[in-house]
Protein backbone atom coordinates (compact mmCIF):
# COMPACT_ATOMS: atom_id res chain seq x y z
CA UNK A 1 0.00 0.00 0.00
CA UNK A 2 2.80 2.50 0.35
CA UNK A 3 5.21 2.08 -2.43
CA UNK A 4 1.24 2.39 -3.75
CA UNK A 5 1.00 5.34 -2.44
CA UNK A 6 4.38 6.46 -3.29
CA UNK A 7 4.00 5.73 -6.76
CA UNK A 8 0.97 7.71 -7.37
CA UNK A 9 2.63 10.32 -5.72
CA UNK A 10 5.77 10.80 -7.85
CA UNK A 11 3.00 10.27 -10.67
CA UNK A 12 1.00 13.43 -9.78
CA UNK A 13 3.26 15.60 -8.18
CA UNK A 14 6.57 17.14 -9.48
CA UNK A 15 9.43 16.08 -8.15
CA UNK A 16 10.52 19.82 -6.92
CA UNK A 17 7.47 19.85 -4.87
CA UNK A 18 8.46 16.78 -2.73
CA UNK A 19 11.64 18.79 -1.94
CA UNK A 20 14.21 17.63 -4.42
CA UNK A 21 17.28 19.84 -5.00
CA UNK A 22 16.39 22.36 -7.75
CA UNK A 23 18.91 24.00 -10.42
CA UNK A 24 20.61 26.66 -7.93
CA UNK A 25 20.72 29.95 -9.78
CA UNK A 26 23.89 30.70 -12.52
CA UNK A 27 25.96 33.03 -10.02
CA UNK A 28 26.12 36.72 -11.61
CA UNK A 29 29.91 37.21 -13.15
CA UNK A 30 31.93 39.53 -11.39
CA UNK A 31 34.32 40.69 -13.87
CA UNK A 32 33.65 41.15 -17.37
CA UNK A 33 35.26 38.83 -20.60
CA UNK A 34 38.19 39.90 -22.40
CA UNK A 35 35.64 39.79 -25.41
CA UNK A 36 33.58 42.39 -23.21
CA UNK A 37 36.36 44.24 -22.75
CA UNK A 38 37.62 45.35 -26.05
CA UNK A 39 34.00 45.65 -27.07
CA UNK A 40 33.84 48.06 -24.25
CA UNK A 41 36.99 49.98 -25.46
CA UNK A 42 35.24 50.02 -28.80
CA UNK A 43 31.92 51.52 -27.67
CA UNK A 44 34.15 54.12 -25.94
CA UNK A 45 36.10 55.21 -28.33
CA UNK A 46 32.75 55.16 -30.88
CA UNK A 47 31.31 57.33 -28.08
CA UNK A 48 34.24 59.61 -27.92
CA UNK A 49 35.21 60.48 -31.39
CA UNK A 50 31.43 61.25 -32.85
CA UNK A 51 29.48 62.23 -29.32
CA UNK A 52 32.32 64.36 -28.45
CA UNK A 53 34.74 65.04 -31.16
CA UNK A 54 37.36 63.77 -28.77
CA UNK A 55 39.47 62.19 -31.10
CA UNK A 56 43.13 61.31 -31.08
CA UNK A 57 45.32 63.12 -28.25
CA UNK A 58 41.81 63.02 -26.40
CA UNK A 59 40.94 59.81 -26.90
CA UNK A 60 44.95 58.94 -25.90
CA UNK A 61 44.05 60.47 -22.72
CA UNK A 62 40.51 58.52 -22.30
CA UNK A 63 42.17 55.36 -23.10
CA UNK A 64 44.95 55.84 -20.34
CA UNK A 65 42.32 56.93 -18.02
CA UNK A 66 39.99 53.30 -18.29
CA UNK A 67 42.91 51.63 -18.48
CA UNK A 68 44.22 52.32 -15.27
CA UNK A 69 41.00 52.66 -13.62
CA UNK A 70 39.63 49.05 -14.73
CA UNK A 71 40.95 47.93 -17.67
CA UNK A 72 37.66 48.76 -19.58
CA UNK A 73 35.59 46.47 -17.09
CA UNK A 74 32.20 47.39 -16.59
CA UNK A 75 31.96 44.94 -13.77
CA UNK A 76 35.16 46.09 -11.72
CA UNK A 77 34.55 47.45 -8.34
CA UNK A 78 36.86 49.47 -6.39
CA UNK A 79 39.42 47.84 -4.43
CA UNK A 80 39.83 50.48 -1.64
CA UNK A 81 36.18 49.98 -0.77
CA UNK A 82 34.85 53.21 -2.33
CA UNK A 83 31.55 53.47 -4.07
CA UNK A 84 33.43 53.46 -7.27
CA UNK A 85 32.77 51.43 -10.01
CA UNK A 86 33.08 50.53 -13.80
CA UNK A 87 34.83 51.64 -16.71
CA UNK A 88 35.95 54.74 -15.41
CA UNK A 89 35.04 53.99 -11.33
CA UNK A 90 32.75 56.73 -10.91
CA UNK A 91 31.60 57.27 -7.27
CA UNK A 92 28.18 55.98 -6.53
CA UNK A 93 28.34 54.20 -10.25
CA UNK A 94 25.00 51.98 -9.97
CA UNK A 95 24.62 50.74 -13.82
CA UNK A 96 26.34 47.37 -15.04
CA UNK A 97 25.30 49.13 -18.97
CA UNK A 98 28.67 49.96 -20.51
CA UNK A 99 27.21 52.70 -22.09
CA UNK A 100 25.49 53.76 -19.64
CA UNK A 101 28.45 54.16 -17.61
CA UNK A 102 30.46 55.79 -20.39
CA UNK A 103 28.19 58.54 -21.20
CA UNK A 104 28.23 59.21 -17.12
CA UNK A 105 31.77 59.72 -17.35
CA UNK A 106 32.57 61.59 -20.27
CA UNK A 107 29.59 63.79 -18.97
CA UNK A 108 31.55 64.19 -15.49
CA UNK A 109 34.65 64.94 -17.13
CA UNK A 110 33.39 67.64 -19.80
CA UNK A 111 32.04 69.69 -16.63
CA UNK A 112 34.58 69.00 -14.46
CA UNK A 113 37.80 68.75 -16.88
CA UNK A 114 36.63 70.65 -19.80
CA UNK A 115 38.10 67.84 -21.59
CA UNK A 116 39.92 64.37 -21.55
CA UNK A 117 43.91 65.24 -21.65
CA UNK A 118 43.22 67.58 -18.31
CA UNK A 119 41.12 64.91 -16.34
CA UNK A 120 44.19 62.68 -17.53
CA UNK A 121 46.80 65.55 -16.07
CA UNK A 122 44.89 65.60 -13.30
CA UNK A 123 44.92 61.89 -12.25
CA UNK A 124 48.49 61.85 -13.07
CA UNK A 125 49.10 64.08 -9.89
CA UNK A 126 46.62 62.62 -7.52
CA UNK A 127 45.82 59.22 -8.40
CA UNK A 128 42.09 59.70 -8.88
CA UNK A 129 40.45 62.48 -11.49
Amino acid sequence: MAMALLAITLIFYPIQKLGAPSKSPTPEPTKATMEQKKANKALAKKIAWTGYGWKDKEWTCLDRIFYKEAKYDHLAKNQSGSTAFGIGQRLKETSKDPMVQLLHTYKYIQYRYKNPCSAWRFHVRHNYY
